[in-house]
C-alpha cells in the first residue's frame, strides 16, 4: 500500500477508486465541509453515486443544500430513507425518542437503512477529520475492520481552515447553517450551535455523552 499520509486528499481518493472501483461505496450528510470531498468526487467519479440518507429528521437547509450542490457538481446523488417515516417512527416511539434512546434512534434510522449498502460494498469513504473532535484525533486514513468494508478517510489530515480554503479557491458553497456555527450537522433534534472555542462535533447530542451515531468507528486509542 501506498504511504497514504503523503498523498494529498484528493489523491488518497483517486487511490481508492483506483483499489476498489465500483466496490466503493461513498456516502455524503451534505452537511457542513462535505463540499470538499463531494468537489473531489464530481472530478474523479461522477458516474458513480452518491448515496444520501434522509433520515426524515434532517434540517429543510441540509435538503436545500443536497439539491444545489447536486445541480452544481453534476452529482448522481441516490436517497436512502428508513423503512418507516419520521412521523410514524414519532408516533411508535414518542417525541422525546431522540434523547431518551439516541443509540436506538440512529440504529433505526442511519445504520439499518445503510446496511444494505454496506454489505455489497468492497471499501467506504467519507470525510471524517481528525480536527473534527477527540473521538476523531487519531483517525487512519484507511482502516480495515472485517466483515465491514475497508473504510477510507481522505480528508483525515485536513482542518478547518484547509476545507475553508478549498471550498473558497473551489467556488463550493458552505452549508447554509454553518454561518450560524452548525459545524457539523445531522438531525434537527440531535444538532445544536458550537461555541467560538468548541470543536466541531461538540453540538452532536449536546444533552448526552453520545459522539458517534453508529456509522463511524471509534478512533480514541493512539
Amino acid at each position: 500500500m501506498k504511504n497514504l499520509e503523503t498523498l494529498t486528499p484528493r489523491d488518497r481518493l483517486s487511490w481508492a477508486l483506483d483499489t476498489f472501483g465500483d466496490g466503493l461505496l461513498f456516502t455524503s450528510s451534505f452537511g457542513a465541509g462535505s463540499g470538499v470531498l463531494l468537489h473531489m468526487w464530481s472530478e474523479l467519479a461522477r458516474e458513480q453515486p452518491v448515496i444520501f440518507l434522509d433520515t426524515g429528521f434532517l434540517f429543510p437547509e441540509t435538503l436545500a443544500y443536497k439539491d444545489e450542490l447536486a445541480r452544481r457538481l453534476g452529482l448522481r446523488v441516490e436517497v436512502v430513507r428508513p423503512a418507516i417515516s419520521a412521523g410514524e417512527f414519532i408516533e411508535l416511539h414518542g417525541e422525546s425518542i431522540q434523547r431518551r434512546a439516541a443509540d436506538f434512534c440512529c440504529a433505526k434510522n442511519k445504520v439499518e437503512p445503510l446496511l444494505p449498502y454496506e454489505r455489497a460494498a468492497t471499501a467506504w469513504v467519507s470525510g471524517l477529520r481528525r480536527d473534527q473532535g477527540p473521538t476523531r484525533r487519531h483517525l487512519p486514513i484507511v482502516v480495515e475492520q472485517p466483515p465491514r468494508p475497508v473504510k477510507v478517510h481522505p480528508l483525515a489530515t485536513m482542518t478547518r481552515d484547509d476545507v475553508r480554503a478549498y471550498m473558497r479557491d473551489n467556488g463550493v458553497p458552505e452549508h447554509p447553517l454553518a454561518l450560524r456555527r452548525y459545524l457539523s450537522i445531522g438531525c434537527a433534534p440531535c444538532t445544536a450551535p458550537v461555541g467560538d472555542t468548541d470543536d466541531e462535533r461538540a453540538g452532536r447530542w449536546a444533552f448526552s455523552d453520545k459522539t458517534e451515531c453508529g456509522l463511524h468507528g471509534r478512533f480514541e486509542a493512539s
